[in-house]
């Protein structure tokens, strides 16, 4: 999928890996997540690795 659109405009995200459901949550709970097969799919670019780093920081204050 585009990532862009997603992060853009999805609420509730699943993220589906090998036929099974791996994670669910929304936007926001993936700059969180501890699920590593999720942070290797998603943060795979240095765009998003970029992209989460910022949020993080964001939540921190």
């Amino acid at each position: 999928h585009d990532m862009n659109s997603v992060m853009g405009i999805g609420e509730k995200i699943i993220f589906i890996y090998q036929g099974r459901k791996e994670w669910e949550g929304t936007k926001d709970d993936i700059f969180t997540s501890t699920n590593q097969t999720l942070n290797d799919f998603i943060f795979a670019s240095d765009l998003f690795k970029k992209v989460k780093e910022v949020e993080i920081q964001n939540l921190e204050g």
